[in-house]
Parts: C-alpha cells; structure tokens; sequence
C-alpha cells in the first residue's frame, strides 16, 4: 500500500510508477484483445507488429533517454534549456527517418524480421510510429523540472488512453484499422503536448554542439540496449523463423514475459541510483544495499506466487488458445532472481558504459548458440531457458569487473545471504510447480 502512496512522491518512486504502468497497459491491452473475439492469427499479426516497432525503435529510444540525464546535469541553465528543445528535434528527425525508411523497405522488412510476406495496416502502424516516438522523453522532462507527479499523471492518461484507444475500436466491429486509426489520433495529440512542453522548458535555435554531444555521449549505452534487446528479439526472429505460423507466433509472445513489476521497480531503480552513486560512491553503494533488499521483500513472494497461479490463470485471463504460454512464463518469472541485480548502474556511475556493452556482446553470442541449439532440443520452453541463462552471464561478468577492476565487493550493494536464501526458494517453487501442474 505504501508503494502506492503519493503523498512525499520522490521521482524514484515517480519512475517506477510510470514503468509499472508502462508495462501494466502492454498487459492489458494483451488481455483485453485475447477477449476481444479477435483470432489467435490476428492477436499475431498485432505482436508482429509490435516485434518490428520494436527492433527498429528500442535501442536508440533508450539509449537516448539513458544519455539524457548525465548530459543534462552537467550543464548550465541556458544550455540545458538549449538542450531540451535540440533533444526534441533529435527525435523528431529519427522518427522522421525510420518513418521513410520503413516505408520504402516495406517489402523486404516484413519477411526479414517475421518470415511473413506482408502483415496488414503495416503503413498504418508506421504512421503510429512516426507520431509516438517523439513523446518518449516527455517523463524524462518531467524528471528533469523536478515534477514526479507530473510524470504519474503522465503514464497515468497516455497509457490509460492508448489502451482504450487500441481496444474500443477492436471491440465494437472496426478490427485492428480502426484501432490504428485511434492510435495515430491519440498520438498527434500527445505529440502536442509534447511540443507544448519542449517550448515550456526548452529554447529554440539549432546547437549542433550539444546534438553531438549527446550522441557521442549516448552511444554507447545506445549500442549496450541493442545488444540486451537483441537477446529477445532474437527469440521473436527466430520462432517467426523456424515455425512460421501466426498462431505458434501468439503463444510464445504472451509467455515470453518476464515479471513486469520486477522489470518496472529494477529498471527504475537503477536509473535513479546512477546520479546518487556518481555523487558519493559509498554512500550510494549502501542506499543501493538496502534498496534492493526492499525489491527483493516485494519481488520474490510475489514471483513465486505467480508461479503456482500462473497455468490456471492463463486460459481464463487470456482465453483458452493461450494454456500454452503459463509454461513459458514461469520459466521467464526466474530472470526475476538475475534482474533485481544492479552493477549496471555501478558501471554507468563509474563512467564506463563500455563495459556493459562489451558484456553485453559476449551475452549476445551466448543467447544466440544456446538459443539455437535449445529450440531444436526442447522448442519453445528450450528457448526460455537460454534466455535465463544468459541473463546470467551479463550479471556475474559485471559483478566480476566490478571486483577486478574497482575492489567492489558484491557484499557492499548486496545482502548475498538474503539474495541466496530468495533465489533458493525462488527455483524450489518452480520445481514444486512443476511437479503440481
């Protein structure tokens, strides 16, 4: 209850909120649209094209977003006002790129990413794209002016608007045109607000200084959420690959989820950490001890639980077609023991994003052998395992260099024996859940 609690809002708490509700409303719109009447085969034309959004638009988007606080911290009043607006523009003219770019290479984007001719209200879904994709830095804005709730009411109405707006069309006879159709409706007016923002906070006039600051600062950690992302769109490619069936398409993408209030609270509190440990090193390594030991009180007794419900809530949450995904999500409700981790934000404080994208390519490598070789052996739930495993191989390589290299003993932003003792208990649920259903 008091996780809920506005009152005293920090932008920590602010941030995990909006990321909870970021991944709330993917949710719902799952549900929403596996009750809707539409067909498994048409729930995966609409996964597949959320697959193509978002391989194409995730790594630099957060890796942008990522760039923009350091960057911004470090400047003076009239450049960071400068800098907001020229930030607005770099996104603006990517989007406007891809959106150019999508188009023309229609024909060869579609089988190279889904194994799949053509999927329908494809050009649809890139004018979606072009009208959203500016508005992603509006929290970060927020963040920025010091306003949390700002950003709750933010995620609160954006989020809230889009499930509505792909939904109400879907459910009353439109199809999924109709409800792209209200999708680019509701994404001009938030691409508005946005503008609205930018000449709020921002000054106009081009800065190509601080433009190419942000890039050279931003790319590595651009090239870093390339590679982690990569991982799972990986398995996307390779199930549109290898069965080339909608349907089969549907069922993996709806338990191939991880827990989401773990994803929204780490991711979250890893951002916010980076600043404080930049500042104070050892002060932030232990704020980092304890805020972690409260994620892993709230995050562990819920995966585990979620672990035991999971296959009978299924075919009631979803429909019956989806049964086939509960197996797949508890395999992905493990990465909840390797994602409450934090020596990303370690790293990042230290000034070595380099680091973390190097890691990343060896986890790449890794997920892309063992994914391979574990579809053909076991199929859809061999391809979950890899990607536990490989989760793993980025934590301990950082966790590593972070002994190596700096002398930073895991124990000092870690309770190990709590994390052993949840981790245990964590895979001896999944055994005992096995063994029940």
């Amino acid at each position: 209850m008091g996780f809920f609690n506005l009152s005293g809002l920090s932008t920590t708490r602010a941030l995990q909120l909006f990321q909870v509700m970021r991944l709330g409303a993917v949710i719902l719109t799952s549900i929403l649209l596996a009750k809707s009447g539409l067909s498994i085969a048409g729930i995966g034309n609409y996964e597949m094209l959320l697959f193509i959004g978002t391989t194409l638009t995730f790594f630099w988007v957060n890796g942008l977003l990522q760039g923009m606080t350091p960057i911004y911290a470090g400047l003076g009043e009239k450049d960071r006002k400068s800098f907001i607006f020229n930030n607005f523009l770099v996104f603006c003219f990517i989007s406007l790129v891809l959106f150019a770019l999508m188009i023309w290479g229609e024909r060869w984007v579609t089988p190279m990413l889904t194994g799949q001719a053509q999927i329908p209200y494809y050009r649809l879904f890139c004018l979606y794209l072009l009208l959203n994709l500016p508005t992603f830095p509006v929290e970060y804005y927020y963040l920025l002016d010091d306003k949390p709730r700002h950003i709750v009411g933010w995620g609160g109405v954006s989020f809230g608007l889009h499930v509505l707006a792909l939904y109400l069309p879907v459910v009353s006879g439109f199809g999924l045109e109709g409800g792209f159709m209200a999708l680019i409706l509701l994404s001009g007016a938030k691409l508005l607000w946005t503008a609205g923002l930018v000449l709020r906070y921002g000054t106009g006039g081009l800065r190509f200084d601080l433009i190419r600051q942000y890039l050279v600062f931003s790319a590595p950690l651009t090239l870093n959420v390339m590679m982690g992302n990569l991982i799972l769109l990986f398995d996307n490619w390779l199930v549109g690959w290898y069965y080339r069936d909608e349907a089969v398409f549907a069922v993996f993408r709806y338990g191939s989820r991880e827990f989401p209030l773990a994803t929204a609270l780490a991711t979250a509190l890893g951002v916010a950490m980076i600043p404080r440990l930049s500042a104070d090193m050892p002060a932030g390594l232990a704020e980092l001890r304890v805020r972690t030991g409260r994620l892993m009180h709230l995050l562990f007794p819920l995966t585990i639980l979620l672990l035991f419900v999971s296959r009978p809530l299924f075919p009631l949450v979803f429909n019956p077609g989806f049964a086939a995904s509960a197996p797949l999500f508890n395999i992905y409700l493990l990465v909840t023991a390797s994602r409450v981790l934090l020596p990303n934000a370690i790293v990042l404080a230290k000034g070595v994003p380099q680091v973390i994208f190097g890691v990343g390519v060896v986890e790449l490598l890794v997920k892309v052998v063992l994914g391979v070789l574990f579809i053909g052996w076991w199929g859809l739930p061999g391809l979950a395992w890899s990607v536990v495993l490989s989760f793993w191989v980025e934590k301990l390589a950082l966790i590593g260099y972070l002994e190596r290299k700096h002398g930073l003993s895991t124990g000092q932003w870690l309770d190990r024996k709590l994390f052993a003792l949840y981790t245990a208990a964590l895979l001896g649920a999944y055994l005992l859940s096995c063994l029940l259903f």
